[in-house]
């Protein structure tokens, strides 16, 4: 570690001092903050029985340290989701499990009243994750994992498969959600302007290192360098190759609800700027730099970006917790999903339904000891 990081001293601060001269760095000037502030975190479990696999996936919300009673979490009180199910093995499954998960975190995200909505990770790795929950053919899913799917839509949230895009829609075009990720490697600042430093690290570490107690990176569109815009932006995609009658429709759909987020336009092929910007941000001293993804319309009125800003200071009991204080206490609730998976099971072993004269018992222990 020392032989990593004592060497890039010089680098870095030649690096946040040509950042500073061109104006992209801005220092937190308000002292506005709200306390109506949320994170949202999923789980899922794949528990891979001798006879079957069996499914169990959550998302929830948890509020994070605030004395404002004004916000709820709708009429429909959608602080979670929960599904359960049981499929016959298949490599695809937790491509399923993953897609519903990430769905769902959408929706708590969408439906809650909250002024500030954390998601946990980044809005690629929703996509990425729906992308191959759809594109589940290619690990040759048989016609159960799509009657899943279509059972977890109704079940759910009485939807079908072409309301997908909806859901996805109804996250990404909200400037209230925002994403933070814990963990970046992604290097779009370095590699678009500081190439010349010679700086060994990624973005995230960087900042850590080079930011002062509240500056903070003037947010930038995703996809600054060459190298981040082809790798990722300009052919961000989700499409669907599962064996359902929707699948044209769908895929048009699903094309026009990312296009936003995109740095090349699906119709035209023609290079534009990204509808989702990110910014750095540092709040203490000794602590880290916070990677956060915002939406366009947010970045375009700064009093409003730097209120969101104090806010997740304000949730922030560093050192010893790290991240936001709702973004940690959700990941712990998310976490005892496995609490759930031994009491469904448990549950079907002492169903006196179960017909266990015919050997089903034997099925329903993991397929290991």
């Amino acid at each position: 570690m020392n032989a990593l990081f004592d060497i890039q001293d010089e680098p870095i601060q030649q690096g946040i001092k040509h950042l500073r001269d061109t104006g992209k760095i801005a220092k937190l000037s308000t002292k506005d903050f709200s306390g109506s502030l949320v994170a949202v975190d999923g789980s899922m479990i794949v528990e891979k029985m001798t006879g079957s696999d069996l499914l169990l996936v959550l998302a929830v919300g948890v509020e994070g340290l605030t004395e404002d009673k004004t916000k709820d979490w709708g009429t429909a009180k959608n602080q979670y989701y929960q599904w359960q199910t049981v499929l016959p093995h298949d490599s695809a499954n937790s491509s399923l499990a993953q897609g519903t998960m990430f769905l769902m975190e959408l929706s708590v995200l969408a439906n809650c009243d909250h002024e500030i909505r954390i998601m946990d990770g980044t809005h690629f790795t929703s996509i990425i994750k729906i992308n191959s929950m759809l594109s589940a053919s290619d690990e040759k899913a048989g016609k159960e994992y799509a009657e899943a799917l279509r059972t977890f839509l109704k079940e759910t949230y009485s939807k079908i498969i072409p309301d997908i895009p909806d859901i996805i829609q109804s996250a990404f075009n909200n400037d209230k959600i925002i994403a933070l990720a814990k963990y970046s490697s992604s290097k779009d600042v370095i590699e678009a302007f500081l190439g010349a430093q010679n700086i060994r690290l990624d973005d995230k570490t960087f900042f850590s290192l080079a930011l002062d107690e509240d500056e903070y990176l003037i947010p930038l569109s995703v996809g600054q360098s060459k190298d981040e815009r082809e790798r990722i932006w300009d052919d961000l995609h989700i499409k669907c190759n599962l064996n359902i009658p929707e699948r044209v429709e769908l895929n048009t759909a699903l094309a026009e609800a990312i296009n936003p987020l995109r740095t090349r336009d699906n119709q035209s092929k023609k290079d534009k700027e990204s509808a989702l910007y990110y910014t750095y941000y540092k709040p203490y001293q000794d602590g880290p730099a916070y990677r956060i993804e915002l939406k366009k319309s947010l970045v375009a009125d700064s009093q409003r970006l730097e209120k969101y800003l104090l806010s997740i200071k304000k949730q922030i009991v560093f050192p010893e917790i790290r991240e936001p204080y709702p973004q940690y206490l959700v990941d712990i609730m998310a976490k005892g999903i496995s609490t759930g998976m031994v009491a469904i099971q448990e549950g079907i072993k002492l169903s006196p339904n179960l017909k266990i004269d015919k050997g089903y018992f034997n099925l329903l222990f993991n397929y290991r000891t």
